[in-house]
């Protein structure tokens, strides 16, 4: 089957959505892009991701990454289509900070969806190095921008993230990976394991730039003790040219569930006691406390936010090969027509509600995604500090939504578009099968779901005092009262004010929750999960509802049966029937947490096991 994508859907965001000009307009990118470039940039993108890209992904997926002698070899065509998007503009230089040819991230996640949908192990690797840059960029000494920095943008080496360890998973505080110091106060000795380390050895450079938290010798216990090191494979010489081997060893590579293109590694510093690593940040304090952990999360957190973004762009490529499918394949007769002929089975109504159902949860969990882009985008350049401010709050309130309901709502996508195909979607010979094994880890990814559902409730919900949420919830009930009379949307529109109540009192629910804690406290993190989705299908709704008002209007100067009104009719009957048949899950949702049902805490643990 072709690869396809709704490039239609992306330029409606930037061109006809999105507020993109004043994204455009701040000093970092008004000079470089316009309005203008939008069309032009995702057309070549979309050529890069079928002509490139896309060619990669089921042999990839099929031959899988070789791991011989302590050597890993990538599949055939991984190298030249990594470096391919590395050099020519479509990789780490437009997704960096401080790079003056730098993308705004509504227009380079757009071009980036496209690639991931056409190849996930593929633009993980791309993604790993932009995050490994940026943390350099902003920790690091000129000194370390200078070695590092060229190299890793231009696609000659790649970048990764060490946290995962074989005793320690998301309790990273407890990790027992070592540092030591020299007689240079930037270079530190490394010693210890990391593990299901994503492109850990590649094989897609000359060299890779592992970022690797470690313990200082002497550091104070848990979190507050990590430092964070620049460790590469091969050591970088003052001059920027390549010295001995920096006593990182591979020891195996993962065998896995999917993404069997991208090498998973198990991975040794200092077996020889001669692994170095560069300090970023300052030192341990007197007190044995390093930032390692804190700087760490940038990366971590720009990581959570393309988890959830490669989770909805493979959903909505699994979305589009089933539709594609639904118009070739013939079978069945129109129910209740007798010795009608066979029709293709796009006709079939419980076909046509999946292709919806699907459509509508990945245009509104891509509306949410880029909502959130358009918040990073002036929270970092522009101007007006105080809606910078405002916005990078709200962005943070968006960041455990996205990776948390878009992971987990792809999962159900994917498994649908299999159903569409029916016995062929179970079979290699379609790409479809190959999404779900792709993106199960999604859910895993930067921390499980639940951490990212208790982040919400237990951060997000109540940073400082929980004035940006209330703000956040008061931007939904504004957009609901300018618009609540809407011509022919009174229907949806009594949806989505039910759906900013059932939001209300979830938040209201945990606040007393966190008065009585002793009394309540194991009710909050049991429903975490619930308030997530609770919190996210009200704000992908107010963001397919934006949408709709806007396609109503363009669709009247649209003649009718033209492609244009098509896609127009097909982003209003998105938002109706997100808002009629998927949001009302928040309703039932929010009286089971209010209603405080506590059979899995009163279940004797015993009865969960087999004996």
């Amino acid at each position: 089957m072709e690869f396809k994508y709704d490039i239609r859907d992306l330029k409606f965001i930037l061109k006809e959505w999105l507020p993109a000009q004043e994204v455009l307009a701040c000093d970092r990118f008004k000079e470089n892009f316009s309005l203008d470039d939008v069309e032009m940039l995702l057309n070549e993108g979309y050529k890069v991701a079928r002509e490139i890209v896309n060619p990669i992904n089921a042999p990839g997926d099929k031959i899988g990454v070789k791991f011989e002698g302590g050597q890993v070899t990538p599949v055939p065509g991984f190298k030249e289509a990594y470096q391919f998007l590395q050099q020519n503009g479509w990789g780490s230089s437009s997704e960096c900070i401080k790079v003056e040819a730098g993308m705004p991230l509504i227009l380079y996640k757009a071009i980036a969806e496209m690639n991931t949908a056409a190849c996930p192990a593929l633009t993980s690797c791309v993604k790993l190095t932009s995050g490994a840059a940026n943390l350099i960029l902003r920790f690091g000494t000129q000194k370390d921008n200078d070695m590092f920095i060229p190299k890793m943008l231009s696609g000659d080496w790649q970048g990764t993230m060490c946290l995962t360890e074989p005793n320690f998973g998301s309790d990273t505080g407890d990790i027992i990976t070592r540092s030591y110091p020299t007689d240079d106060p930037r270079i530190w000795k490394i010693k210890g394991t990391k593990m299901f380390i994503t492109a850990g050895d590649q094989g897609t450079g000359e060299n890779t730039i592992h970022l690797v938290l470690a313990r200082p010798e002497k550091g104070a216990p848990g979190s507050p003790g990590i430092g964070l090191y620049i460790v590469p494979k091969f050591w970088v010489n003052d001059d920027g040219s390549l010295g001995k081997p920096n006593d990182v060893s591979t020891v195996s590579i993962e065998h896995k569930m999917g993404l069997h293109a991208q090498a998973t590694a198990l991975l040794n510093f200092g077996d020889d006691e001669n692994c170095r690593g560069i300090l970023l940040g300052p030192p341990p304090d007197d007190k044995g406390f390093s930032q390692g952990l804190s700087m760490m999360f940038h990366m971590m957190n720009e990581s959570r936010i393309g988890t959830g973004h490669n989770s909805n762009t493979q959903a909505a490529a699994a979305y589009y090969f089933a539709a594609q499918y639904a118009t070739e394949r013939i079978q069945g007769r129109p129910f209740g027509i007798k010795n009608a002929e066979r029709v293709p089975i796009i006709k079939h109504e419980d076909i046509r509600r999946m292709l919806l159902d699907m459509k509508a949860t990945v245009e509104g969990i891509r509306a949410m995604i880029f909502k959130g882009f358009y918040y990073l985008d002036i929270q970092g350049n522009s101007a007006d500090k105080d809606k910078a401010k405002k916005l990078g709050e709200f962005a943070e309130i968006l960041t455990p939504l996205v990776k948390g309901y878009g992971s987990e709502a792809s999962l159900g996508v994917i498994a649908q578009a299999i159903q569409v195909l029916g016995g062929v979607g179970y079979s290699t010979e379609y790409p479809v099968e190959q999404y779900l094994r792709d993106s199960k880890i999604l859910t895993i990814w930067e921390g499980t779901s639940f951490i990212h559902a208790n982040d919400l409730i237990g951060r997000k919900m109540r940073m400082k005092e929980g004035a940006p949420f209330i703000q956040w919830m008061a931007s939904i009930k504004e957009f609901i009262d300018a618009n609540m009379k809407a011509k022919g949307f009174a229907k949806e529109m009594k949806k989505l004010a039910k759906g900013y109540k059932a939001l209300t009192e979830v938040k209201a629910t945990y606040d007393s929750w966190y008065g009585n804690f002793e009394a309540k406290r194991q009710l909050i993190p049991l429903n975490a999960m619930r308030a997530l989705f609770v919190c996210a299908q009200v704000f992908v709704a107010e963001c397919l509802m934006e949408q709709a008002l806007v396609a109503a209007a363009k669709l009247k100067s649209q003649k009718k049966g033209t492609g244009e009104a098509i896609f127009y009719q097909g982003k209003i009957a998105s938002a109706r029937y997100y808002l009629n048949n998927i949001l009302p899950q928040a309703f039932l949702v929010t009286e089971l947490i209010k209603s405080e049902e506590d059979i899995v805490l009163t279940c004797p643990e015993e009865s969960l096991l087999i004996n």
